[in-house]
């Protein structure tokens, strides 16, 4: 998803309510550029992921964990990960993003099911799931990552062989 969309309202997901539209997987990565966007400079340069820490992303079964979602930017030159925590079911910024890259880092390893932790040498440290169907906490909230994912990992790759 590209940093530089420009962001739409996204309609709430209301189960009950069944006039309400869920958002589609283009609103919802609007959503997640504006959040990327409004706290990280030269957002631009950046490719966008979502990722999160929850079961039923990781192991593609629902689960009850209600996990962890981030907005993932990261960049080939220099290479560099920035993690921006949101809170995925307001779809607003959910912590100070952290800005990982070769002076900082100090670990990045792929864990069982495709997971990743990569960690800093100030001691944050992120565990999250990148898949190509992403879901977001909420009824039929959605996000087609398929063309980005292969990307993503290619990228994590070559991040944990630097490590």
């Amino acid at each position: 998803m590209p940093a530089s969309a420009t962001a739409r309202a996204v309609r709430p997901a209301h189960p009950a309510d069944s006039k309400v539209t869920m958002p589609t997987s283009d609103e919802l990565k609007d959503a997640l550029s504006a959040i990327f966007d409004s706290q990280i400079p030269n957002y631009g340069d950046y490719n966008l992921v979502f990722g999160s820490s929850r079961q039923d992303n990781i192991h593609g079964a629902p689960g009850g964990d209600t996990g962890h979602c981030y907005v993932i930017g990261y960049r080939w030159r220099p290479q560099e990960l920035v993690v921006a925590p949101f809170d995925g079911t307001s779809l607003t910024a959910g912590g100070v993003p952290v800005a990982i890259n070769m002076t900082n880092l100090s670990h990045a390893v792929q864990l069982g099911g495709g997971e990743y932790e990569v960690g800093t040498s100030t001691g944050r440290t992120f565990r999250f799931g990148v898949q190509a169907e992403g879901k977001l906490p909420g009824e039929g909230r959605t996000i087609d990552q398929s063309e980005d994912q292969p990307d993503f990992h290619s990228f994590m790759a070559e991040l944990i062989f630097r490590a």
